[in-house]
């Protein structure tokens, strides 16, 4: 068929489409309006638009704005609108994520709000899940958990797991001051009427232009649900084209101290407590400046002053605690920073990449670990605390055998607390929660140069009801325990996994698709016709 009459019958179908919508009537109310700033992605915008209509969650509308792309972004936009009626498509010349996202709330009629950057995924069941969430306990704000991906791997960041290892409904973010570490727009749902409320709005001309106004919306809201799903897909360019992508730009951290300050100042001038105060600072102390001060860029002496000073500035409104969840290699960094000691920053850094900082650690104390960098700075900057302490460990396999005093999960994995030299000690593993009492394991096997073990966890307390794997390791004076997640994707896939047990009753063990949710064990009795 020649081309000319391929594109007359494409616009007759479009005017039939257009006509037959008139005809049934203005369209139904949306849940979620899904907002898209678009803007030179033609490699990725038609995989992250699919992940948008393949929700399982339906009633939706989905916003792309064209922030005036010179690629065919534009075109695969609308084409995507051909297909989907839910789709709208809005041009506008180049003003950046953050006008466009404003164009998009503007036209949005969905009774929440919804952010996708437009190279990112929105795994088919997130919108379902935080919609039901806040429905159902009626919070302003449902915050889901993220997940990276590029063309060879997938993770979850560790933060995650300080943040999403638990579901909580109904909370305030006095009452959980780390969702500070989840200062993104993507991956939540806003109720509309709750956004419009507090007449904030994105910067323009900023990379990092969400972080002030994320920070608010969360310390305003009266209610906001804390989910453990995985609810959106962040993807790191193979070519590091992304505007965020790029740490050693002067541009990208002259942006990033700009955010750092702007939400410093909007948190005191919302009369922010200690708590929240405290949970930025960890954001920043723990995190964000070292992505900064880990890039090869701080050898520059511009680079380095402008750092400097944002140091100093944050460390004249630092509270009480600021470095309470903060690494003894990660404050001490800091230190040096703030106080203009550039070539020993360096050193420290030349130092680290061919030594762990278990390499310096002098004990153990409940207060936390102490070490002794190749540096002269105070003992307490050289410390970690408690409770910045993080117990590392996974599970390489395991299974459920039968034994003469009942069944018994078989696992094998390792633990440690990090920051900590060989010997590692031997670990605790029980099962906890459900309705039956605690059970310890017995280790049958332990490698104190590697910490892996071996354990034989009796079931015998397990029930219906969900139990959860919980791991403990004692280093000297100071004692870590954690609900216990990592499953090897080779053992059970982020998935659940079941064996029949002679007397027909089942067990089945489950693993969280992220990984920093605790496995859970639920043991079923047999079922009679």
């Amino acid at each position: 068929m020649p081309l000319h009459r391929l594109r007359s019958m494409a616009g007759r179908l479009r005017r039939a489409a257009r006509a037959a919508v008139r005809r049934v009537g203005p369209r139904p109310e949306p849940l979620v309006s899904v907002i898209v700033p678009v803007y030179d992605v033609e490699a990725y915008l038609g995989e992250t638009v699919d992940s948008i209509t393949a929700q399982t969650l339906r009633e939706i509308e989905i916003i792309l704005v064209d922030d005036g792309s010179h690629d065919r972004s534009y075109r695969i936009a609308r084409r995507r609108a051909l297909l989907d009626e839910r789709i709208r498509v809005v041009r506008q010349s180049n003003a950046g994520p953050g006008p466009a996202r404003e164009r998009g709330i503007g036209l949005a009629r969905g009774r929440y709000l919804a952010f996708l950057d437009s190279d990112d995924l929105m795994p088919a069941d997130a919108l379902e899940r935080l919609v039901a969430s806040a429905e159902g306990t009626g919070s302003e704000i449902a915050v889901g958990a993220f997940r990276r991906f590029d063309s060879s791997r997938v993770w979850v960041p560790a933060w995650v797991g300080d943040v999403h290892s638990e579901a909580r409904s109904g909370v305030t973010l006095a009452q959980m001051p780390e969702l500070l570490r989840n200062n993104y727009p993507c991956g939540k749902i806003f109720r509309t009427d709750f956004w419009r409320a507090q007449h904030l709005g994105f910067r323009r001309d900023a990379i990092y232009e969400d972080q002030p106004l994320i920070a608010l919306m969360l310390l305003r809201a009266s209610s906001i649900d804390v989910l453990t799903d995985i609810t959106y897909d962040y993807r790191a360019r193979d070519d590091r084209s992304s505007i965020s992508q790029r740490p050693e730009d002067l541009r990208d951290l002259r942006d990033r101290v700009s955010a750092w300050l702007l939400t410093l100042e909007a948190l005191r001038s919302e009369h922010a407590p200690d708590s929240v105060m405290r949970g930025w600072y960890w954001t920043l102390y723990a995190t964000h400046v070292h992505w900064y001060l880990g890039n090869d860029a701080i050898a520059d002496p511009e680079y380095w002053a402008i750092l400097r000073d944002a140091a100093r500035e944050l460390a004249r409104s630092a509270p009480d605690g600021a470095y309470s969840r903060v690494t003894a290699e990660r404050h001490t960094a800091v230190h040096l920073l703030e106080h203009d000691r550039h070539a020993d920053l360096l050193g420290l850094r030349a130092v680290l990449r061919s030594h762990e900082a278990s390499d310096f650690f002098v004990g153990a104390t409940a207060e936390g670990l102490r070490f002794e960098f190749p540096v002269d700075v105070d003992t307490d900057v050289e410390s970690t605390p408690a409770a910045a302490v993080r117990l590392l460990h996974g599970f390489a396999g395991g299974e459920v055998v039968d034994t003469p005093g009942g069944p018994e999960l078989h696992v094998r994995g390792h633990a440690r607390l990090a920051g900590t030299p060989a010997p590692h000690p031997v670990p605790e593993l029980s099962l906890v929660g459900g309705r039956g009492e605690p059970a310890e394991a017995t280790i049958v096997m332990h490698d104190p140069t590697t910490g892996e073990f071996e354990a034989h966890l009796p079931l015998g307390s397990a029930t219906t009801q969900p139990s959860c794997l919980q791991l403990t390791v004692t280093v000297g004076g100071l004692q870590r325990r954690t609900p216990a997640g990592h499953a090897h994707l080779d053992w059970l896939n982020g998935a659940a996994r079941t064996w029949v047990l002679e007397s027909g009753a089942s067990v089945t063990v489950t693993a969280h698709p992220s990984p920093h949710v605790p496995i859970e064990v639920v043991v079923a009795p047999r079922t009679t016709a």
